[in-house]
């Protein structure tokens, strides 16, 4: 008996034998809430994985995680946000439609602790989404100054949550799933002649710079109520 014949032999058939499946299975989604955004992405986030939503301060880039943990909470989600700059305004994000009781709040004094927060708030499983901003810190120190990101990856996919870091650029390289890069199209007003005129809104464009969950360079304009 050949070499390749005993291999076979012991597989047994060539159809006992499946190197792979011709329908893998769904990826789960947490929905966004933005018919668009959910419509790109083939349903929303994809839980279990990271996501980065890249762009310069500014462009409505917060806006749009907030509208995402808006729509999470008022579902029943439970949320984490990790804030290492104490950046978040809760007024500003219960006004944007943010349920705070089902926020967990997390203010570390580094980046390296904001990295240790998540890998805690991962590894305890139970959220539905949590949201990691390092805007300021990333542009002051650089992306060197998120340490490990694939271990945050491996934490997010063993708890299936949607891990989402805001940064002025993307810098988990291959370790995000999605780069959802944001930029303004149009800054909207309020007011006029003899009224104080009032930040009204941001309509982002959003792009999808890197999919490994669908495709990639489709474009598509959130309308932001808050900045």
């Amino acid at each position: 008996m050949s070499a390749a014949a005993a291999l076979l032999d012991r597989l047994g058939r060539p159809g006992d034998v499946r190197l792979g499946t011709a329908h893998p299975e769904p990826i789960p989604r947490l929905p966004t809430g933005l018919a668009a955004l959910d419509e790109t992405l083939g349903g929303g986030l994809p839980r279990g994985r990271v996501t980065e939503l890249a762009g310069p301060p500014g462009t409505g880039r917060t806006a749009l995680a907030c509208a995402i943990a808006a729509h999470a909470t008022r579902a029943g989600e439970t949320i984490a946000w990790i804030d290492p700059e104490d950046a978040l305004d809760p007024a500003t994000a219960a006004t944007a439609g943010v349920v705070l009781e089902r926020t967990l709040w997390v203010r570390p004094r580094s980046v390296a602790d904001a990295h240790r927060a998540a890998a805690i708030v991962l590894g305890a499983g139970g959220f539905g989404l949590v949201v990691v901003d390092l805007t300021s810190g990333v542009r002051r120190m650089g992306p060197a100054a998120w340490p490990q990101p694939r271990a945050l990856a491996h934490a997010a996919e063993r708890s299936r949550t949607p891990l989402v870091v805001l940064a002025p650029s993307a810098g988990s390289g291959s370790d995000a799933a999605l780069v959802l890069q944001v930029r303004v199209r149009r800054v909207r007003w309020s007011g006029g002649t003899g009224r104080l005129v009032l930040l009204d809104g941001i309509d982002a464009c959003v792009t999808v710079a890197r999919s490994r969950v669908g495709r990639p360079g489709r474009a598509l304009v959130v309308r932001h109520a808050c900045a």
